[in-house]
């Protein structure tokens, strides 16, 4: 970002700030400290000087710029009393947030009460700061979300401009990572985002001053198709049936340093992904991964995400679990596996036919039956946590990620999977206990029932819903789904009770069932 831009109304000024900036610029380490200490000036004229000289030595010095204070300083300048002060503060915060998000992610409340200032310049920096933190933690910004569809509805100009990109960009974030959300906006803010993410819900009521809210639940809400305008499939020919057989992945080059990024893919609570292409250790060609960093405000231990990983890896052998094709520590525990080219079962849910249900559900519960065989709980399955492999002239093909992640989860997020998947023990260990292999068995159940029925076992309000997985057994699947035999009803039933003992006690008794009732049923192939 140029500040040259931006400072149109009074230039000389500007410049003059600049050029006494630039004085300051060559000296030791320690001016960044000495300036900063003039921040607290009573003369507005002192303080606008020393905020400009961070504001240009941010720009200038993404490195040095990692000593600025940033939340003690800086954000509380961005109401200062003096127009030139709040111009250099925002121009600094955006500036440190383009290069260290993490950087400006404490001063978020601040940045958000600029986006309503008087000075145009102050609001498009706020905006862009705002856009920068959310490239790495799009879900601390989601309290900004009215206050930047407040921009699109009244504002012209660049900070329209600019706000319209965000919001844009953060709804597609937010509905990522196998967290979905759901977004409820007004009429004319859902038009604008029309295509971006799942605008779900429609609503004229801004009473609260929300133009646009994020509601838990996602596709796991009963009203997720209300605006989709696709015709209820994935694209996949139904009549196509599972593979002859599944392709192994390459193995790749594990130097992330010979990564070539391709796209960010958003975050979820424990990780940042990356979209990358790799080199293949048997030469000759690349293949595309997903790159997965431990965020550094998971509140994680990274020798347990390391531990997690190792138990991930000690499982990938089986056809049905995403691969872990490298890893490392530097600069945050990091690992790459597959790109999963066709989503996520979360795409699956309510588009595929009885047939290909039956197989997803088969493989998820063979994959369930691997990993429990060597002591590794997954503990955290929904429908994000599995990939789907794009198989020529066959279904894609599920595969499970995020092993032994579970615990990591509840660590970073509460309750560490959506309410709609997760199983009485995440909400209440304290009544049903902690999660365990039998908790496996429950959201098994779970994935399988909405892929039975459309949609997950209880929806609405993430509150009620949680009140429901504890205390409710959901409608069976042929409520909500024509063609689901009762047998299909009675194996799902069973392992969502919400007490541990009375739902199946392996996941392979699960597998066994669903062998049995299999064989009684029209399906274009076998199990």
């Amino acid at each position: 970002m140029d500040g040259r831009e931006r400072d149109s109304h009074d230039p000389e000024r500007a410049e003059r700030l600049r050029e006494e900036a630039r004085e300051r610029w060559g000296r030791a380490d320690d001016d960044a400290d000495a300036v900063a200490a003039r921040l607290d000036s009573d003369d507005p004229a002192v303080r606008a000087e020393a905020v400009w000289t961070l504001a240009e030595l941010a720009a200038d010095d993404p490195d040095r710029s990692r000593r600025l204070p940033v939340e003690s300083k800086l954000a509380p300048l961005l109401n200062d009393d003096d127009q030139w002060v709040r111009r250099g503060a925002s121009w600094a915060v955006a500036t440190i947030a383009d290069e260290h998000p993490h950087r400006a992610h404490a001063a978020l409340p601040a940045v958000t009460e600029s986006l309503a200032d008087e000075d145009p310049l102050v609001r498009e920096n706020g905006v862009l700061a705002l856009s920068n933190v959310a490239e790495e933690y799009p879900r601390a910004v989601e309290p900004a979300l009215s206050k930047l569809a407040a921009l699109v509805a009244d504002e012209d100009g660049l900070a329209r401009r600019y706000a319209v990109e965000t919001l844009r960009r953060l709804v597609v974030r937010l509905d990522e990572g196998g967290f979905p959300e759901t977004v409820e906006a007004t009429p004319e803010i859902a038009e604008m985002l029309r295509g971006e993410g799942d605008v779900v819900a429609v609503s004229d009521d801004a009473d609260d001053g929300r133009l646009i809210r994020i509601r838990g639940g996602g596709a796991d809400d009963e009203s997720a198709d209300d605006d989709d305008e696709s015709d209820g499939t994935d694209g996949t020919d139904e009549s196509l049936g599972p593979p002859d057989r599944i392709p192994a992945v390459p193995e790749i080059d594990g130097d992330r340093e010979t990564f070539e990024r391709l796209a960010d893919l958003g975050t979820d609570p424990l990780t940042t992904a990356t979209k990358a292409r790799a080199p293949s250790s048997e030469g000759g060609q690349h293949v595309v991964v997903v790159v997965r960093t431990l965020r550094p405000d998971s509140g994680v231990d990274p020798s347990r995400f390391e531990t997690a990983l190792r138990s991930w890896v000690g499982v990938d052998d089986h056809a049905h679990v995403a691969p872990v094709l490298a890893r490392g520590t530097d600069p945050r525990p990091w690992f790459a596996s597959e790109f999963m080219d066709a989503g996520s079962l979360r795409k699956a849910v309510g588009s595929v036919g009885f047939d290909r249900a039956v197989w997803y559900a088969h493989c998820l519960a063979a994959t369930m039956c691997h990993a429990h065989a060597r002591g590794v709980v997954h503990g955290a399955l929904r429908p994000g946590a599995v990939g789907l492999s794009r198989t020529f002239g066959a279904w894609p093909v599920p595969k499970v990620g995020d092993w032994a992640f579970g615990d990591l989860f509840a660590d970073a997020t509460t309750p560490p999977v959506p309410p709609a998947y997760a199983a009485p023990e995440h909400l209440a260990p304290e009544t049903f206990g902690r999660p365990d292999p039998a908790t496996d068995v429950y959201q098994l159940g779970a994935l399988c029932y909405a892929l039975f029925a459309g949609r997950p076992p209880f929806t609405g309000d993430p509150a009620d819903i949680a009140r429901k997985v504890q205390n409710e057994d959901p409608e069976p699947p042929s409520a909500h789904a024509e063609g689901v035999p009762e047998a299909i009803d009675r194996l799902v039933g069973r392992a969502l009770r919400t007490e541990k003992p009375a739902r199946f006690e392996t996941a392979e008794d699960f597998r066994r069932e669903l062998e049995i009732l299999a064989r009684d049923l029209s399906l274009s192939y076998e199990l």
